[in-house]
């Protein structure tokens, strides 16, 4: 146990999951939030894109379940469905994924309810306390302007300084820490950015839904096919739908238009769903969905007790769900970076460094679609490992439908469950059957045009 008190910047998923985690190594943790937080499952304000289907990836819940036990009960209980992910009707280019049983268990919480869920068991723990209301403007440093030793708050328009061991800023997309670092004269991190063009329009539904069916999804495929679907059920016959298009192609807000969206997917499972569905409030849109990484792991000075996870680190295109379950991870690496350790000296760049080996995968994953998608909009042609992997892709999922291998099944969604590694999807038996499928005249037929 480490003495002190830890501050966690951002009372999100992320920062309430790192608190959560800190608590057991620290004297007392302060969540300090400039939002008020509600009391119950309502929208804490800063979170537009929580009225969108969110994705908990199937490890992101196995954590979640390790650092809270009984979470998935509970969101059950509350009317968010358990179910194989195999169940799920899956659209892509080459048709619709055959039903099967894979042994991944996912969940269609609406990203309110986790959130809350989350919120009422971290803030009961007794080392945790939180400043909701709460603005942070700026780091403290020790005498020597080399450790981070509190942060400068301000609530009510009175100032205050709050002292700390560890700092850590889980603030997400709109993480001022750049700035911050500048005005203690350290240098900003370098960022990278991927914008794949990607815009959300969501809306909440009542609806009987599919029989049987708890969730839908039409994915995208690069490059000649924007647009897709997620659909949830989040409980009390209440269906979360969501239209997304990349590349520059917008849903519409306007409801006729929003349906004519949904229809020209051509996708029967979420026609029917929306046949006799009734809207429940507006349509809501979201477009910052860039991939950005700002590289604190690659500072050439930063200071000690300071780390930066989740979205403030490293924010993902949110279609591909990876931002939730990286974060959790980060939280989860953070603690075992903090386990058996007696001094602090060095944890912080130590920490980084681990962050960013953990964010490398989905940052590939989720930047060779979207890399795609800029050279489309920018009327270029994608590089050449860009358009193998995107036709390695094609035909993969081609495999998946017509061969109907339910160990092709398995290995795709534990991919993109990040159970397993993308590397799995080029096992030589998978690689075989997708270069002898891709000579076959009956994949003549593929969304390769644009690739070639």
């Amino acid at each position: 146990m480490h003495q002190g008190t830890a501050i966690v910047i951002g009372a999100g998923i992320c920062g309430l999951t790192t608190a959560a985690v800190l608590s057991q190594h620290f004297d007392a943790v302060v969540l300090v939030e400039r939002a008020q937080l509600p009391e119950d499952s309502s929208p804490r304000r800063g979170t537009p894109q929580a009225r969108h289907v969110h994705g908990l990836l199937a490890r992101g819940a196995e954590h979640l379940e390790a650092l809270f036990p009984g979470l998935r009960e509970e969101l059950r209980s509350g009317g968010a469905p358990v179910f194989d992910h195999g169940s799920a009707r899956t659209q892509v280019w080459a048709g619709t994924l055959p039903a099967a049983t894979i042994g991944i268990e996912v969940q269609t919480a609406h990203r309110d309810d986790l959130e809350a869920a989350i919120r009422r068991r971290v803030l009961n723990l007794p080392r945790v306390t939180v400043r909701d209301g709460t603005a942070v403007e700026g780091l403290h440093m020790d005498a020597d302007n080399r450790r981070v030793d509190g942060v400068v708050i301000s609530c009510g328009g009175e100032q205050e300084l709050l002292e700390a061991a560890l700092v850590v800023d889980a603030s997400g997309r709109a993480s001022r820490l750049p700035d911050w670092l500048q005005q203690v004269r350290y240098p900003q991190p370098a960022e990278k950015i991927v914008d794949g063009g990607l815009t959300y329009v969501s809306r909440v539904f009542e609806a009987p839904g599919v029989p049987g069916v708890h969730g839908l999804q039409q994915m995208n495929q690069a490059p000649d096919r924007p647009g897709g679907t997620y659909a949830a059920d989040i409980g009390q016959d209440r269906w979360l739908v969501t239209l997304f298009g990349a590349g520059g192609t917008q849903p519409p807000l306007d409801d006729h238009e929003w349906r004519a969206y949904a229809e020209s997917l051509d996708n029967p499972d979420l026609r029917a769903l929306l046949a006799d569905a009734k809207p429940v409030g507006p349509s809501h849109q979201h477009l910052d969905t860039r991939n950005r990484c700002r590289q604190y792991d690659k500072l050439p000075r930063r200071p000690e007790r300071l780390v930066a996870l989740g979205d403030a680190y490293c924010a993902f295109n949110p279609v591909y769900g990876q931002g939730m379950t990286v974060a959790v991870l980060q939280a989860v690496e953070l603690g075992k970076a903090l386990a058996g350790r007696e001094s602090l000296d060095g944890l912080a760049h130590h920490v980084q460094r681990r962050v960013a080996r953990l964010a490398q995968v989905p940052w590939l994953m989720a930047t060779s679609e979207d890399r795609v998608w800029a050279a489309v909009v920018g009327g270029r042609k994608a590089s050449a490992p860009l358009r193998m992997t995107a036709w390695y892709k094609q035909r993969l999922l081609y495999l998946a439908v017509h061969d109907k291998d339910p160990a092709v099944l398995r290995t795709f969604f534990s991919v993109f469950h990040m159970l397993k590694s993308p590397a799995a999807m080029a096992h030589p038996r998978i690689m075989a059957k997708v270069i002898l499928r891709a000579r076959s005249p009956h994949t003549a037929q593929e969304p390769a045009s644009a690739l070639t």
